[in-house]
Parts: C-alpha cells; sequence; structure tokens
C-alpha cells in the first residue's frame, strides 16, 4: 500500500471510524427517564421514573455515600426530606392558568429496575375543557450536561392515590411530550396542540437517531459500504431507494407490533450485512443484484430501527402519527448522510484510483462490523454502541 495514497485516504478512513462507532459511544448514553402525571378535577398526581445510575446523579444523593441498594428506612427518609424536595422545589414547577401550585414529594422508591419520585399538587381545582396546564422541567440537566431526557405521559383521570398506579400501568397516556433540554416547558390545554408537539418531537428524535446518534453508526457504515465501490448516481439512487422501501416495510411492521423478532438477532444480523457488503467489495471480481441484496438486508436494519423506536412509543393511542413521524425523520436524516457520502466519494476518486479507495474503505468496515457482529452473537456488552 503507498504510503502517498494511504495518506490521501486519511480523510475517508476517519470518517468511517466516526460512522461505524467513534463518536457512538454517547450515543447509548441518553440519560433516559419518563414521567407520568394523573390529571384530575382538584388535583395532579406524579411519579419520575429514574434509571439507578441517574438517579444517584441527582445533586447530594452521592455525597450522602449510602448503598442505594440496602437503604434504611431512615436513611430513604432523609434522602426524600432533605435531598429530594428541595431538589423538587427548585427544579420542577407547575400551574394551572398561570398560577403555581406547591408539589410535596410523597415518597420515594426502588420499583424493579427503577426508582420512582411520587408527587402531589392538592386543591389545584382544575376544569379539562378550559384550564391551560404548564410543566417545567429542569431536572438532572445540569449533572448529565444537558443530556438527560424525561419522556412526559398525561393521564385525564380521578383516579386516588391507591389506583393511579393502575392507570399508569393498564391505560394509554392521552397526550405525552419530550422533555429536554431544549425544550424545557410543557404547555397543553387541548389534544390538537399536542398531537402537533408530539408529531415534531418523533421528527426530531427520527433524524437525532441518524445525525446525533440515537441510534447506530451500523446503518450508516452499512450505507457507506454500500456506495463506496462508485456507483454510478443512478445506481446509488437506486440502492438508496431499496433501502428505503425495505426498512420502510419492516420498520412499521415492528413497531406497529405486527411482527416482532428477537433484538439480540436482528443486531447480529445487522452487524453480519455489514461483513458482508464489505467482504462483497474486497474478493468480488464483479458486484451484480446489490440493489436485491440491499433490500434484503434492509429488512434487518428495518427491524433495529423499530427496537430503538419502542423506548419513546406510549402506546396504540398514539402509534400510528409516532412512527410515521418517526419514519420521516430517519429518512430526512439518511438522505442527508447519503448525499455526505456521494460527494465525499466524488471528491475523492478524482484524486485516487476507486478500487484502492474501496479496498480500504472496505476494510475499516469489515473490521467495525465483525467486532459488532462477535459482541452481538455472543451478548458480550463489551462494545458500548
Amino acid at each position: 500500500m503507498p504510503l502517498q495514497w494511504l495518506r490521501k485516504l486519511a480523510p475517508l478512513i476517519l470518517i468511517v471510524f466516526i460512522f461505524s462507532g467513534g463518536s457512538h459511544v454517547s450515543a447509548h448514553d441518553m440519560y433516559l427517564g419518563g414521567s407520568k402525571w394523573a390529571i384530575g378535577k382538584d388535583r395532579i398526581l406524579s411519579t419520575i421514573e429514574l434509571d439507578p445510575a441517574l438517579f444517584q446523579e441527582i445533586r447530594g444523593i452521592k455525597g450522602l455515600k449510602y448503598d442505594l441498594d440496602n437503604l434504611t428506612n431512615e436513611q430513604l427518609y432523609e434522602i426524600e426530606t432533605k435531598i429530594i424536595q428541595p431538589y423538587i422545589n427548585e427544579k420542577l414547577s407547575v400551574s394551572v392558568n398561570n398560577r403555581s401550585y406547591p408539589i410535596k414529594v410523597e415518597k420515594i422508591e426502588r420499583e424493579g429496575t427503577f426508582w420512582k419520585i411520587w408527587l402531589k399538587m392538592s386543591e389545584v381545582g382544575l376544569n379539562w375543557q378550559e384550564n391551560k396546564v404548564k410543566i417545567e422541567y429542569r431536572l438532572l440537566f445540569e449533572e448529565t450536561n444537558n443530556q438527560h431526557v424525561n419522556l412526559g405521559y398525561i393521564y385525564f383521570t380521578d383516579a386516588d392515590d391507591e389506583s393511579v398506579q393502575e392507570v399508569f400501568n393498564y391505560n394509554q397516556p392521552d397526550l405525552q411530550y419530550t422533555l429536554d433540554s431544549r425544550n424545557t416547558v410543557w404547555n397543553f390545554s387541548d389534544k390538537t396542540a399536542a398531537l402537533l408537539s408530539d408529531i415534531s418531537t418523533f421528527l426530531l428524535l427520527g433524524m437525532k437517531h441518524i445525525l446525533a446518534g440515537y441510534a447506530g453508526f451500523d446503518h450508516i457504515a452499512f450505507l457507506i459500504a454500500l456506495l463506496v465501490i462508485g456507483l454510478s448516481t443512478r445506481g446509488a439512487l437506486t440502492i438508496f431507494a431499496s433501502y428505503t422501501v425495505s426498512y420502510s416495510i419492516t420498520l412499521l411492521l415492528a413497531a406497529m407490533q405486527v411482527v416482532t423478532l428477537n433484538s439480540r438477532y436482528v443486531e447480529s444480523v445487522i452487524a453480519f450485512s455489514i461483513c458482508y457488503i464489505a467482504l462483497e467489495n474486497l474478493l468480488a471480481k464483479q458486484i451484480n443484484y446489490r440493489w436485491l441484496v440491499t433490500f434484503m438486508f434492509g429488512l434487518a436494519h428495518g427491524f433495529g430501527f423499530a427496537n430503538d423506536l419502542q423506548g419513546f412509543i406510549a402506546g396504540k393511542s398514539n402509534l400510528v402519527h409516532s412512527v410515521v413521524s418517526f419514519h420521516v425523520g430517519v429518512e430526512l436524516g439518511q438522505l442527508m448522510i447519503f448525499l455526505i457520502i456521494l460527494l465525499l466519494i466524488y471528491l475523492i476518486k478524482k484524486k485516487l484510483p476507486m478500487r484502492k479507495v474501496t479496498a480500504v474503505t472496505s476494510v475499516f468496515i469489515f473490521i467495525a462490523g465483525f467486532i459488532w457482529f462477535v459482541d452481538r452473537v455472543f451478548n458480550l456488552h463489551l462494545v458500548p454502541f
């Protein structure tokens, strides 16, 4: 491998590393939490659910140096009154018709793999059709460098303190919103406005999934491998269209739970698809029917997209518009990546033989795909993306 053209290929190699995982360490480190809000005629009940690793990031908890898995009643009460209540007072506010109401921490508890913070606002005097509710959420943004995301769900119900958990468990939410460092305020008064907000939220989630690391850069590595053989514009568009159609089919079927597959199997097939295309680039003297191979493997990638979407779907009440919005966002992100790849290939092949570009790029993509494949088949969890 001549040193001269290896140096020229360095920018492309760097791009391959970035797309295949170099920047993806933070992609699955999303600090994801949830909140559920029961809106009744005279009170609001809420629970904020956080993973243990995220719960202990709350300011003041680490300083106590308690074993959070084995807390005494006294320690639990101390955390509730001296840490959580002041923190909620500072970081969370709820108002109805521009009037703020005090938020009382009822209790904190460990349930399964989550910590729950139970909140209550009393004597609110709500009237569902006329009131404007505002939730301002600023929890954990400072502690997580603005990476925390909270999926909020609204339930219009008069269930009391004892039965509200059943409502949360067995009913679909009326409204949904994603709270993050750029969307800290949730205003709602009617379902139409909430619907539009929900659509825009899932559209952005789909784009983040591709462009900002909400999902695997393995999908993009696959796309690079498909295109790096130096296709014509028509050929590249055919590949992209085949990929789009195939993953759209399985994304919609899986997200709507028409077809379900084991996620470990799906992710392993995705990794295998990357290895296969890279090896085909390296070993095949002539590549035929790439659009068909792309379509077949694209079906697995669609299931992968659906697996990443599942955590954001509240239920059938918002399923269709959420899935479609997410899909459109993914497609926009994929289209941007597609155009960037074509531009880079066009610029590089002006100075270097395309076969050498294909070979070097495919070697690095194969290595990344093989690491993913071994990690996923044997469920090693050594690769954090």
